[in-house]
């Protein structure tokens, strides 16, 4: 074997080696959020034994998630290690089945081109699958879509390769229990794949006078597995009992043309990437002067019978109570099959140097996103559950958000913005509560929960109720000035409604369920001689880590002490304002407040969202 060719077999094993422990890795910092608590609830928190597995599987087959990969589902969260081990292998799996369905035989250590392939279709993965990140590094999330694509994926790779031969009884056997778990896997793929073999059976028996065995007991084993799973009792209280309130036709009704139309449209824009990658690579053919004609047309054949296969799959989306872009990995998956296909029947081996590169690309991207991601998010459910677990029973429990609150392609975010899984939680821990304190770009001083309440002096002594209340206008969260437009706007207001009465002093204080650095903390002050809020600037300079705090002069040449406040945590002094030289370095991220103190009362002179 030349040395080349060995060292491209150590660099293959090298990137599969890497990709396993990248995913491995992330997989082993996840917190514990979403589904693990569903798991925990319904489980009783109990560790796992046979007959609680079994317990955990008909519940959730008679009342909640009849898939198999709710079954998986529970042995992530149980068994340690088993996610560590089972999602990489799931991904590898699963882009070894979209390499065998794309070229059509087993990939062979001894061919560089099958290796070359292998890690197209691994690094691929990543762009070819919208919001992969997400969904590959929640468990739930993983072995309902990820595990289950590749169990569907691999239930097609015995007909792409066994071609006109007849398996004996016993594969067929093995094949229709195969054909069960495959049937079982997924709502929305099982009608397609249930039609595909249909086709298939029948298209055999035309072709070639015989009906292919195999065939008949994957299609008689998916029919059973799809009819266990659609009828399932538990369908009925899924989400609330959701599929109850609306029958499938209603809620196809209920969705309309437009609403139908953009279940297509996102099959689309997930299959975009891909598509260009496969117009780029018949571009290259033509410029290649390639003869293998004959494969190329088989493989745009298979790229046809996979649009319509995907297309078939997102009528089924039409009727799904949820929506999502995991339901089109099965669809992508295929896809991408027949990009490889494109690849082996287009171009040489070195023409497909570009892809390999622009693959392994992707799969450092991934990491470089994900491992600092899940590395922080780690930390900060292991400090969440600690806190929890501390709690005293029936007391309110405030949860500071994670790194991240939102959902990106990478990660599903904090649920804790979900206010049934607060329930839920306080609930599984007796707590009376549980308030979640998370930056809100559109609440006052950005963060949600915040409550501004006045504390006025009027004369003669009447409740400001009686006149109409201090009613603002909408304000964007870190916007002070417009804030206090917003105060003297409503100020002005409120006394052309008082009458008689006459208003001598309105404070503005600030309210958080948590307790505040001092007694009274506010936004504003007015008196008969104006609106007295100063105004910081909170300035960074070019990419330093540092934030400089510029004071307005009235403040400038004070002996007020400036704070910086990590709002729901940790209090910094800075110094004293005449003195200058006030910065800091935002030690987490989160929502910070500059604060103006003169004994146990202070102003908020600068508000922003700052990264740890």
């Amino acid at each position: 074997m030349p040395a080349w060719s060995r060292i491209l077999r150590l660099l293959f094993v090298a990137y599969v080696t890497a990709t396993a422990i990248h995913i491995g890795w992330v997989v082993a910092h996840e917190p514990f959020a979403f589904d693990a608590w569903n798991v925990a609830v319904n489980s009783g928190a109990k560790p796992i034994t046979p007959s609680r597995f079994f317990e955990f599987w008909w519940f959730e087959y008679t009342h909640s998630n009849p898939r198999i990969g709710q079954v998986l589902t529970y042995l992530t969260y149980k068994l340690e290690y088993f996610a560590v081990i089972a999602t990489p292998l799931a991904y590898l799996l699963l882009s070894l089945a979209i390499t065998i369905l794309g070229i059509a035989r087993l990939p062979s250590w001894r061919r560089g081109r099958d290796l070359v392939l292998w890690t197209i279709a691994i690094g691929s993965i990543w762009f070819a699958l919208p919001q992969v990140g997400k969904t590959l590094f929640c468990r739930a999330y993983a072995a309902n879509y990820v595990y289950s694509a590749a169990i569907q994926l691999w239930f097609l790779v015995p007909l792409r390769l066994v071609g006109t031969r007849q398996p004996r009884v016993a594969a067929c056997i093995g094949y229709f229990f195969f054909g069960v778990l495959a049937g079982a896997c997924n709502e929305h793929s099982g009608p397609t794949l249930c039609a595909f073999l249909i086709g298939y059976v029948v298209w055999m028996r035309r072709r070639h006078g015989e009906a292919p065995r195999l065939g008949i007991a994957g299609l008689a084993g998916a029919v059973l597995g799809f009819m266990a799973l659609f009828f399932a009792p538990g369908q009925g209280e899924r989400y609330d009992g959701l599929a109850n309130r609306v029958s499938l036709v209603g809620r196809f009704l209920q969705r309309g043309v437009v609403g139908n139309v953009e279940i297509v449209r996102d099959l689309m824009l997930g299959a975009a990437p891909v598509l260009a990658l496969i117009v780029i690579v018949v571009i290259l053919a033509n410029e290649d002067g390639s003869e293998r004609r004959v494969a190329l047309r088989r493989a745009m054949n298979l790229i046809a019978l996979v649009i319509v296969a995907s297309l078939a799959m997102a009528v089924t989306i039409f009727v799904s109570p949820k929506l999502g872009p995991r339901f089109y990995y099965v669809s992508l998956s295929l896809l991408l099959a027949g990009f490889i296909a494109t690849l082996d029947a287009a171009l040489s081996r070195r023409w497909m140097i570009p892809f390999a590169v622009l693959a392994v690309a992707a799969s450092c991207y991934a990491a470089a996103r994900t491992i600092p991601l899940y590395n922080r998010v780690s930390r900060e459910g292991a400090a969440r559950i600690a806190a929890l677990e501390a709690a005293k029973p029936g007391s309110v429990f405030i949860a500071p958000a994670f790194d991240q609150v939102d959902e990106s392609w990478w990660y599903l975010g904090d649920d804790f913005r979900d206010r049934k899984k607060r329930e839920m939680v306080a609930s599984y821990f007796a707590l009376a509560d549980v308030v979640f304190r998370a930056p809100d770009p559109s609440a006052p001083l950005g963060v949600a929960g915040v409550r501004l309440v006045p504390h006025y002096k009027i004369e003669p002594a009447s409740c400001l109720d009686e006149h109409g209340s201090l009613t603002l206008g909408p304000v964007r969260g870190f916007d002070l000035p417009g804030l206090h437009r917003e105060i003297q706007l409503a100020i002005d207001k409120l006394r052309g409604k008082l009458g008689d009465s006459k208003l001598l002093q309105l404070d503005l204080g600030v309210e958080l369920d948590t307790p505040l650095p001092r007694a009274r903390v506010l936004v504003g002050r007015w008196t008969p001689h104006g609106l007295e809020a100063p105004v910081a600037k909170i300035e960074r300079k070019n990419r330093s880590t540092t934030r400089d705090i510029r004071l307005p002069p009235e403040l400038a040449s004070s002996s007020a002490e400036i704070l910086v406040y990590f709002v729901g945590g940790e209090v910094r002094r800075l110094g004293v304002a005449r003195d200058g030289n006030l910065h800091y370095v935002p030690w987490k991220t989160g929502v910070y407040w500059v604060l103006a103190c003169t004994g146990e009362e202070c102003f908020v002179v600068a508000a922003a969202r700052h990264a740890g």
